[in-house]
């Protein structure tokens, strides 16, 4: 695994995971738009109470999460319309 610079920035913990540089500021940014209170693993949090490497972070989170569920939906999309184009198929097969 390459190693990070002593001269460039990015957030890091100490799980060791780091935000790109390049895009920390943005995410610094999105941090302030987050819901007044968070609930992680159970816990209410607000937001505000919270650092700013942990408030970036969740903000990371929540959009990946937002992605996922995009994700989800197209595959779902995808396959719906593979189950009707394969019935379509199978209808104008010869002998159908």
């Amino acid at each position: 695994m390459a190693q990070q610079s002593p001269t460039s920035s990015s957030s890091a913990s100490s799980s060791g995971l780091e935000i790109n540089a390049a895009t920390d500021a943005t995410w610094a940014v999105a941090a302030n738009s987050l819901p007044e209170t968070v609930t992680i693993n159970g816990v209410e949090y607000n937001s505000a109470d919270l650092n700013g490497n942990t408030r970036k972070l969740l903000s990371i989170y929540l959009a990946d999460q937002k992605i996922i569920g995009e994700q989800k939906e197209l595959v779902a999309l995808a396959e719906l319309g593979l189950k009707s184009l394969l019935a379509e198929i199978e209808s104008n097969l010869p002998g159908a």
